[in-house]
């Protein structure tokens, strides 16, 4: 007679087969891919550009510690500066200046300390670049009232722009006059390269055709938002930016 084999006891002569009968497990599943490197980087700089861009839209909706972060997140992910030279100095665009960070708040906010993360600039200020005379011209205005302007060479090697002021204009309602502060002031190119060395400048961490974002030798932030006309000419700007 033949004895009945319990259901959960495996006969000798299949022994070697004996993985056939573990029940089925399911294979886990698989852990979804991070991006690393450069397509990390491209992750990471989209999503800062989408944090600067809403900064400028509604200046005052986006918290500055936010906007601070998104600006150093551009500084990290050292992006190529094709065409960049082309977008800032582009006839007839000006940069409006809408967000600042100085050097204390961006080294507190680098280490993840507390900080304040910077200001929405609370004036009209704007700057422009003249390609065909190499010149930059940056101020402060109050409508019709009254601006304040300085203007000198500049030249771009990379992402750093350097610049020099050779004057000072002052403008109250229609009348404009200029003061030297360099009467022979030169090209940065013809300069003796350990004075343009002391010069201020732009370290660019990211530029398109509606945004800039900069650090000054200071090693302060700043976020610029390409300028319309309409808030050029309340502003006071067209007046003075021919």
């Amino acid at each position: 007679m033949l004895a009945l084999t319990p259901r959960n006891t495996i006969c000798p002569a299949r022994a070697q087969h004996r993985q056939c009968y573990r029940p089925f497990a399911a294979s886990p599943r698989r852990p979804r891919l991070q991006p690393v490197g450069a397509a990390a980087a491209s992750v990471d700089s989209d999503a800062a550009v989408s944090v600067i861009k809403s900064c400028v839209a509604k200046p005052g909706a986006m918290p500055a510690p936010v906007v601070l972060d998104a600006m150093l997140q551009l500084e990290a992910s050292k992006l190529s500066t094709d065409g960049w030279q082309d977008l800032l100095q582009a006839p007839g665009i000006h940069w409006k200046l809408v967000f600042t960070a100085d050097e204390k708040q961006v080294q507190a906010a680098k280490k993840k300390q507390p900080n304040k993360g910077g200001i929405y600039f609370p004036i009209a200020a704007c700057q422009k670049f003249d390609a065909a005379t190499a010149d930059f011209e940056n101020g402060v205005f109050l409508g019709p009232l009254a601006s304040l302007t300085f203007n000198g060479p500049y030249a771009v090697k990379g992402k750093q722009l350097t610049f020099d002021v050779a004057k000072m204009n002052i403008g109250l309602g229609p009348w404009r006059f200029s003061i030297p502060f360099k009467k022979d002031a030169k090209p940065i190119a013809e300069m003796d390269p350990q004075d343009a060395k002391k010069l201020p400048f732009f370290l660019y961490a990211y530029v398109d055709r509606d945004i800039v974002v900069a650090r000054g030798r200071s090693g302060g932030l700043a976020v610029w938002q390409r300028a319309s006309k309409e808030w050029e000419a309340k502003a006071g700007v067209l007046a003075v930016y021919k």
